[in-house]
């Protein structure tokens, strides 16, 4: 069984462990064993049992855990009703990672650039909402969390593979051509999909037909959490995949944070020190 292990993590990152908190809902990261066995049977319950989605390991020992949990640390929001997380989000240092096993992004993409900018980097990934509280309070809940813990840690770049709900490789295609297309695509890397993760591109009489209904391919294919990214001002690093353990296509997506739009700076409380 994994056991939460913060020896990784610098002390002022890590405590206090609350990073916000709001009238029904604390927003913090797991710091007992207890609460990291709660967040990886919460992806487990998401993953494996509602979507149907995720790893065959989970089947066997009920919780949601690969090679890279051990260096992360898990952003929880908790009911004050209950004291049980409703919702949880993973976090790698980019101190952590480069010591350790790497992103995990980098198992689908091989990305260039990230080497020069690690070290200011977190990733993100594993978001996931338990079904009755995936409401726009909640991904603005964990966006508050991912903030201050920003801010703790004088990072600049948020990164990580961004799922979709929904299958329909065509429709990816023809948001990417989209993204490319309307600035929506950064240089700051760039991800080249791995052989096991390439993502076929579907006939062009497909894409076109999603990419000319844009407004209503991004309502029915973009997931929530993809959207706050771009809401923040997100970019795409690279092509789709397909995550062959996840049955999922995946978005290499990176947020240099000092390019978020003012209002959303106030709104998370969030104001990065420049030139760090």
């Amino acid at each position: 069984m994994l056991k939460i292990n913060l020896e990784h993590f610098q002390k002022e990152i890590v405590y206090p462990a609350v990073l916000s908190e709001s009238e029904n809902y604390i927003i913090k990261l797991a710091e007992t064993d207890e609460e990291l066995q709660q967040t990886l049977k919460l992806r487990y319950k998401v993953f494996n049992i509602e979507q149907g989605k995720g790893l065959q390991t989970a089947q066997i020992s009920e919780i949601d855990l690969d090679e890279f949990d051990e260096f992360c640390l898990q952003l929880m929001i908790v009911s004050k009703k209950d004291g049980l997380p409703v919702a949880t989000y993973r976090i790698h240092l980019g101190s952590v990672a480069t010591k350790a096993k790497g992103f995990y992004s980098a198992t689908e993409y091989n990305i260039k650039g990230m080497d020069l900018i690690a070290s200011k980097s977190i990733e993100v990934g594993r978001s996931c909402v338990l079904p009755e509280f995936r409401t726009g309070g909640a991904i603005a809940l964990l966006w508050s969390g991912i903030g201050e813990l920003m801010l703790r840690a004088k990072m600049r770049y948020l990164f990580g593979c961004a799922s979709l709900e929904e299958y329909c490789p065509a429709a990816t295609w023809a948001m990417y051509r989209y993204f490319c297309e309307n600035g929506k695509k950064t240089d700051i890397i760039e991800g080249t999909p791995r052989e096991k993760f390439i993502l076929e591109p579907s006939p062009e009489e497909e894409i076109k037909k999603y990419y000319e209904n844009m407004t209503e391919t991004v309502k029915v294919y973009q997931p929530p959490l993809l959207k706050g990214y771009l809401r923040l001002g997100s970019k795409i690093a690279g092509p789709p995949v397909f995550d062959p353990d996840f049955g999922t296509i995946d978005f290499l997506v990176i947020l240099d944070t000092y390019t978020v739009p003012d209002k959303y700076k106030k709104h998370y409380n969030y104001n990065p020190i420049q030139n760090q």
